[in-house]
């Protein structure tokens, strides 16, 4: 019934992520019956016209974070969707993580797909609109998605076609970010943006990290400048006085490196 696709960066540790993902994908098995599109297939898609930044396949490391990378990935979707057949689709970014809780909303939010009480929903995590730590938090009015994890019908998605010319209207800056992308492949009115304690892998860990240094790892990335670290002020301050992690070990950074050689403080 259910086909479930990645898009995005293929990068850090593969077996990590595979490990954590077996988590959600456990679950689906008890659910129904699904099968696998992995980005790989892309000797199969119809040629991307969007600007990847590089002329590497896709799945090179951060080669999406370049050009338009929005696009691309909803480039990779909509090939995947034309490369498969069941009736509902399960779209995840390859450097997701996901916690237990978050496996627990995304499941209750496809149990109303399934049932036909929704069409489309976009689950992510916000950290700078004051909803900083939000286990479940259900949105019906939005003008940007979260793109974390996407379900949809097949039914209510646009074409290729027709996803296509949406994007062509859009300019360079939409183009590339997936949050600002995804809602043009359905013009759907049932649709719902749902918050929950999902996060994105931010680096390549050697063993098994647990969810509070992945969520730390995930807030520091957003930190690349002085205006950056200020505006992350409230989700640090939630993320130092959350109880149930007051007693679990992470490893933490006194300031970030940028390319250019810069530093940025993360404590004063």
């Amino acid at each position: 019934m259910i086909d479930v696709v990645y898009t995005g960066d293929v990068r850090h540790n593969q077996i990590i992520k595979s490990k954590n993902h077996k988590m959600f994908l456990d679950r689906l098995r008890d659910k129904v019956v699904h099968e696998f599109y992995n980005g790989k297939g892309e000797k199969k898609f119809l040629p991307c016209p969007f600007n990847r930044g590089g002329n590497d396949a896709y799945w090179h490391p951060d080669n999406l974070r370049r050009g338009q990378g929005g696009g691309v990935q909803i480039w990779q979707f909509i090939n995947a969707v034309k490369l498969t057949k069941n009736p509902y689709i399960i779209r995840l970014r390859n450097d997701i993580w996901f916690t237990k809780s978050s496996i627990d909303v995304i499941m209750k939010e496809l149990d109303k797909i399934l049932n036909n009480e929704n069409d489309i929903a976009y689950f992510g995590s916000n950290w700078l609109e004051g909803s900083m730590g939000v286990e479940y938090q259900v949105i019906e009015k939005f003008k940007g998605v979260e793109d974390f994890v996407i379900i949809a019908k097949r039914e209510s998605l646009l074409s290729y076609e027709e996803t296509l010319a949406e994007l062509n209207k859009l300019g360079l800056n939409h183009l590339r970010s997936g949050n600002k992308c995804f809602k043009y492949i359905s013009k759907s009115k049932r649709k719902r943006k749902v918050l929950c304690r999902l996060y994105l892998t931010r680096q390549t860990y050697e063993n098994y990290p647990n969810d509070k240094q992945v969520c730390y790892d995930y807030l520091v990335s957003y930190c690349t400048s002085r205006d950056g670290r200020s505006k992350m002020g409230p989700a640090f301050d939630w993320f130092e006085n959350y109880k149930p992690w007051k007693n679990i070990k992470y490893k933490k950074q006194e300031e970030v490196r940028k390319q250019n050689g810069h530093r940025v403080r993360l404590y004063w």
